[in-house]
């Protein structure tokens, strides 16, 4: 259980950095190396969030799996 804990605290802070991407490439974003970090700032954001995300999946996943055998016995 505190894999999906750790998972959820991972999924908040990628968005978080996302979010944060992504409002400086909306308000800054015209000026060239600005764009770029917060590009960057974006991408990494999605990637943190999206492994997060793989990790509270596949809790949920195995979950329901566990909770099919052990309903058939």
């Amino acid at each position: 259980m505190a894999d999906l804990y750790i998972s959820w605290r991972r999924f908040k802070r990628g968005l978080a950095l996302f979010i944060c991407g992504v409002g400086l490439l909306l308000t800054v974003g015209h000026l060239a190396a600005v764009y770029y970090l917060s590009l960057a700032i974006l991408l990494t954001g999605f990637a943190i969030a999206m492994w997060g995300y793989a990790g509270i999946f596949l809790s949920r996943f195995a979950g329901l799996k566990n909770n099919r055998f052990n309903s058939k016995k």
